[in-house]
């Protein structure tokens, strides 16, 4: 993920500087108690037991200023850093930032050499405006609740279904269980929060319009490949039950060339042609020619050829180098050149019928 704060980071957090304010305050409070408290002891003993009352005196009242001093410290400290402040975290566990619903102020937090450190401050006023320190307004919630900043436009947060979109398209979701980008967990709010001010920090804070552009064409991707597949799947589950049906041979997929049958892809993923086992296709991808296996099908579709990815087989499109130059239709017609030159009866996987056709490891 890119760079997400710049170098001008505070050099000590307001944590920090309050727990040590707060510190030094009290001790110098506390100073003058603790000379007080060590004049009376010694003014109260008797002669004889000045120097043991005068030293228990001085413990009694040591530990106590000191105990006093470290307590309204450390309640200082705690309260600025727990009190109502929700932490935030990325997914991988390093922190993202700060929210104050109180104040409403969001502190994000970005890492500086080894140390992670607060650095800019970001309120979220009432009147929609979002600004930073120095008054500088840097982004908005429209009355609509439209969000935007410089970095991304058009971000919309849905109260009752909690998706996130971006110009009126689906990008996400902020639920119960974290922030989402698609379906990318990115981060979670450590107690429960606004889920709007959660949308803006994601959307319009850490992500770009570019990056949200990369995602967007990457899901899209997947969407496509995902119901490719399930096609795919439809149509063998069809394709089995015509074979059952025709009394095929044990569910073996029967190949043709031109009009006549030159071979066929048997169910135990053996590949014959013209009467001699060639090889075979096995359901993990593994292409065998003869003993030895020379190629795979991944499972992304590409085909991977004497160690090099020659080309893939993706919603029936065959693919070699960069360039489409056949189809395995649903109905086990293969196409090249525009023309169907053969079929495979029974089809079960396009993808092994492109390897016989298209691929030459076995010469057909």
């Amino acid at each position: 993920m890119r760079h997400l704060f710049s170098s001008r980071f505070m050099r000590i957090s307001m944590v920090f500087v309050l727990a040590l304010g707060i510190c030094n305050e009290t001790n110098a409070q506390f100073g003058g108690l603790l000379n007080a408290a060590k004049r009376k002891a010694k003014e109260a003993v008797t002669n004889k037991a000045t120097d043991v009352v005068t030293n228990k005196a001085t413990d009694v009242v040591n530990n106590k200023a000191t105990d006093a001093v470290n307590n309204k410290a450390n309640d200082a400290a705690n309260t600025a850093v727990n009190g109502n402040i929700i932490p935030l975290y990325y997914t991988n566990g390093n922190p993202m930032g700060e929210w104050n619903p109180e104040t409403r102020q969001y502190t994000q937090i970005g890492k500086v050499g080894n140390e992670y450190k607060r650095a800019h401050v970001y309120t979220f006023q009432s009147n929609g405006s979002v600004v930073v320190g120095d008054g500088r307004r840097i982004g908005e919630i429209l009355p609509d609740g439209t969000m935007n900043t410089a970095q991304t436009q058009g971000i919309k947060y849905n109260p009752q279904t909690g998706e996130v979109t971006r110009n009126g398209e689906w990008y996400g979701k902020i639920d119960d269980s974290g922030m989402y980008l698609f379906n990318d967990k990115m981060g979670w709010a450590q107690a429960a929060m606004d889920k709007q001010i959660q949308a803006f920090i994601l959307f319009n804070l850490i992500a770009t319009n570019e990056m949200l552009t990369e995602f967007k064409q990457k899901y899209d991707e997947k969407v496509k490949f995902n119901q490719e597949m399930r096609q795919q799947q439809i149509a063998n589950a069809k394709a089995d039950e015509a074979a059952s049906r025709s009394g095929g041979s044990a569910g073996a997929v029967k190949l043709w060339k031109g009009g006549s049958t030159v071979g066929e892809i048997r169910s135990n993923n053996e590949v014959w042609l013209r009467g001699s086992n060639r090889g075979k296709i096995e359901n993990n991808g593994n292409i065998w020619v003869g003993g030895s296996v020379a190629g795979q099908i991944l499972s992304n579709g590409d085909i991977r050829k004497g160690g090099s990815i020659v080309g893939k087989v993706q919603g029936g499109k065959v693919w070699l180098g960069g360039s489409i130059v056949g189809e395995i239709r649903q109905n086990g017609d293969v196409v090249k050149g525009g023309s169907v030159i053969g079929r495979a009866e029974g089809m079960k996987d396009a993808r092994k019928v492109a390897v016989v056709y298209f691929f030459g490891f076995y010469n057909l």
